[in-house]
């Protein structure tokens, strides 16, 4: 079976890489960092099949160099974070022999990547001697800035954007399945870049290794992702095989159910029973799915302000305390000042000035002690201890959001293969209301079908051989006649020849 990847990631400065060395590793050659001055000597490399730099029209004739390609690629950049290449991994249909892929590749570049100004350097490998040999796969290095008569220029913001990303997987999709059909024939393995979810499929996706993990799981050292993959194989055998064991049953239990002279109207009823309680299922899965899109993953920073916010109400209360205690003794003071009484007796107003001094230097103590606190806990939340509870904090929020990412993409996968048997039950009552208005009164049907998606295929095949007993005019006066008696259209595509 044909596999589907396309994967882009970035050659970035900030993680230490050299487009260079990128360049010079996937194509298994000799190359000179210039602005390093460093030398990457990957001419020993094996598994490198083929290798070419192309680029688009009008690029200056020393790119056509790898060396000197990736070099005027990593002058262009300024920034200690630049981001001289892309990367693009695909993996190559094992179908194809090395012409084909290398001409697939070629295809694919020429359209989605020299076509839109950017320059191709293409390396295609080989499997590796002690993992799959299927993984034929090639990876593209192409680059970030647009094209000028003097090398390289600005930088095209719109080659990183998501649309780019998936107009790539989209295309290599369609390109992989048109060479397949064309080597191979119509019946040749087709490929998707959609996710499981959006095909239908009730398959979890497994995550891709990655060099570090392969080189791992292939010394025999097992590894998270390996584990997480093997759970997910496993999960899925385990899915597949209840499904076979129960389509299985139904199918015998279809087979043994004796057939009979069924009045037309009554499956007509049936079969609108049979779609509205589709529908309904669909109807409330949707709602369940949108309802789990609105569980949040807390940040570290609202975790971190949850943690400090008793901190900071004290701080808050012991600020508006020292603010009323200084606005209290200006008023009290101011009043006292007025009072000949007061004025005449130095003893009361000496003790009356302390008890407003201790007042103040109580309440301005308070306020730096809130504050010191709160520094305290600051800083300790900073430390690998308060890190450690913030992730603790943080770690059900993750949970409950990876099951509900879960939960969404099985119910993605539920709600298109209902949309399917939606439409496939559609299609049996448009037949069996065609076959009705055509004169029919009684099919040949089980007595009964197990689950809907079998009362679906075992009415609407007998169904639409009764319609096309009848000649093409026939077919067409009796569902204009139905249009215009319901006033919607019929799907005319179930009746070949409408």
């Amino acid at each position: 079976m044909a596999s589907f990847l396309c994967q882009v990631q970035t050659i970035q400065r900030s993680e230490g890489r050299s487009a260079v060395a990128a360049a010079a590793y996937r194509a298994g050659e000799r190359l000179v960092d210039e602005r390093l001055a460093m030398e990457f000597d990957f001419a020993a490399k094996a598994g490198v099949e083929f290798s070419e730099v192309l680029t688009p029209a009008g690029a200056p004739a020393a790119f056509s160099d790898r060396q000197a390609l990736w070099n005027a690629a990593e002058q262009a950049e300024r920034r200690k974070d630049g981001v001289p290449a892309r990367e693009i991994l695909l993996a190559l249909p094992h179908e194809l022999d090395f012409e084909q892929r290398r001409a697939l590749v070629r295809a694919f570049v020429a359209e989605h990547v020299t076509g839109l100004g950017m320059v191709a350097d293409v390396a295609m490998h080989t499997p590796g001697a002690d993992g799959d040999q299927r993984n034929f796969h090639a990876h593209i290095l192409v680059t970030t800035r647009r094209l000028t008569p003097e090398g390289f220029g600005a930088k095209a913001m719109d080659w990183r954007s998501p649309a780019q990303l998936r107009a790539w997987r989209e295309g290599w999709a369609d390109l992989q399945n048109e060479h397949l059909r064309r080597h191979l024939g119509p019946q040749a393995p087709q490929v998707s870049h959609l996710s499981l979810a959006d095909q239908g499929l009730a398959r979890d996706p497994t995550e891709h290794l990655g060099p570090a993990a392969t080189a791992l799981e292939r010394k025999g050292q097992r590894t998270d992702r390996g584990e997480r993959n093997r759970d997910v194989e496993a999960k899925n055998g385990a899915t597949d095989r209840s499904r076979r064991d129960y389509s299985e049953s139904a199918d015998r239990i279809a087979a043994r159910a004796p057939m009979v002279e069924a009045p037309i109207e009554q499956l007509i009823a049936e079969a609108r029973r049979v779609r509205t309680s589709l529908q309904a299922d669909r109807d409330a899965w949707t709602l369940e799915r949108e309802g789990l899109a609105g569980v949040r993953v807390p940040t570290t920073a609202q975790v971190e302000r949850g943690l400090l916010d008793e901190d900071r109400a004290r701080l808050a209360r012991a600020r508006l305390r020292r603010q009323a205690v200084e606005q209290r003794v200006r008023r009290t003071r101011s009043r006292r000042l007025g009072l000949v009484s007061w004025i005449r007796n130095p003893a009361r107003m000496i003790w009356a000035k302390h008890a407003e001094l201790n007042a103040i230097r109580r309440a301005r103590r308070g306020e730096r002690e809130a504050a010191l606190r709160l520094q305290m806990r600051q800083a300790w939340l900073r430390s690998a201890a308060g890190q450690t509870l913030v992730a603790a904090r943080r770690q059900p929020g993750l949970d409950a959001a990876a099951d509900a990412s879960r939960q969404r993409r099985t119910l993605a996968r539920k709600i298109k293969r209902m949309e399917r048997r939606i439409e496939a039950a559609s299609g049996t009552l448009n037949a069996l209301r065609v076959a009705q208005e055509l004169g029919e009164t009684r099919l040949r049907a089980p007595a009964h079908s197990p689950d809907a998606t079998r009362f679906i295929r075992d009415v609407g095949a007998p169904a639409r051989a009764a319609v096309a007993r009848y000649p093409a005019p026939a077919r067409q006066q009796a569902i204009e006649r139905l249009n215009r008696g319901r006033g919607r259209g019929l799907a005319q595509t179930l009746f070949p020849g409408l």
